[in-house]
């Protein structure tokens, strides 16, 4: 009994080492899709939503012709849930990429972390679930910490920081179609219809740009579109393996990974402003995900048993 017991904890211990290391691979993608992002923005003529097309064109292909040649049906068993979702999380991908033409990848990635908050004060309206007190004062921390990273003054509002605020609130509306969603759908339809109407949506955004591909610059945004595609697989295989909790506390740390690769590699600012809102957009993540919740349990548990111990004695 004792060694069924070993076995079994030395599998669940694998499967979250597994987890962590998937969803911070995951978080190291994303920050690099918006790495090259910025690039393009930085140093191509095109726009960085480009590599948002590219990145759900070649998507919706690879996945199209995988579920052909394997005999999978591509007709969802619900439709709203899927098209509705599909929209949502395309339309904040487009304006995440879009905020790199116009702020640090620094600021984009942490102002669109913030989506979290958003799944809380709407789900009340898409999912019927009723709003915990404590997500006002989370969402408090996220405000705080947004204002304390874009540094808004009256007569000079960073355009690309106001987009990625704008795509948090998109994200966040997309993650409750997707419970809806999940339900009834599996990973890879859900997946697909994604990325085919993501290429439909970005598309009038980039005709222009299309033109403008060269053999220079497509390398870039093929490296853009491709990590932003990994980033997506490893997040959703990560979330396999580990809770929401603790994947939502290991995906705050693209925030630290965007600052540190805009630092080093963009001259971007790292001051204490900007790890002031790291820290207070961190802590109302974790509060949002319910990880302290999680921690608040173990200590109780690890508590009670002390005490049993103590009595026992």
């Amino acid at each position: 009994m004792e060694r069924i017991c070993y076995n079994l904890s030395i599998k669940l211990e694998r499967r979250v080492v597994m987890g962590v290391f998937l969803m911070l691979l995951s978080s190291l993608f994303f920050t690099l899709s918006t790495f090259f992002g910025k690039l393009v923005s930085n140093y191509t003529e095109m726009d960085a939503v480009v590599t948002s097309f590219v990145r759900y064109f070649l998507g919706a292909t690879g996945l199209g012709a995988f579920m052909f040649f394997k005999g999978i049906s591509f007709k969802p068993v619900m439709k709203k849930p899927v098209f509705i979702r599909s929209a949502l999380n395309a339309s904040a991908l487009i304006l995440l990429t879009a905020s790199l033409n116009y702020t640090t990848i620094t600021n984009a990635n942490m102002i669109h972390l913030t989506y979290p908050v958003f799944v809380f004060l709407l789900a009340r309206f898409v999912t019927g679930e009723k709003l915990k007190p404590s997500a006002f004062i989370y969402l408090f921390l996220i405000l705080v910490g947004s204002y304390i990273v874009s540094d808004p003054h009256l007569k000079s509002i960073n355009i690309g920081d106001l987009i990625a605020f704008t795509s948090a609130f998109f994200a966040g509306t997309s993650i409750l179609y997707l419970t809806e969603a999940r339900k009834t759908e599996s990973s890879i339809i859900i997946l697909f219809y994604l990325m085919f109407i993501g290429t439909f949506l970005n598309f009038p955004f980039v005709v222009e740009d299309i033109g403008l591909l060269s053999l220079d610059s497509a390398g870039i945004v093929l490296l853009a579109a491709g990590t932003g595609f990994l980033g997506q697989v490893f997040t959703t295989e990560g979330f396999k393996y580990v809770g929401s909790a603790t994947g939502s506390m290991l995906s705050s740390s693209r925030m630290v990974m965007a600052a540190m690769m805009g630092y080093f590699f963009l001259s971007e600012p790292l001051n204490l402003r900007i790890i002031s809102g790291i820290v207070l957009i961190s802590i109302a993540l974790l509060g949002v995900s319910g990880y302290f919740n999680v921690l608040a349990g173990k200590f109780h548990k690890n508590r009670d048993i002390n005490k049993s111990q103590e009595a026992e004695k």
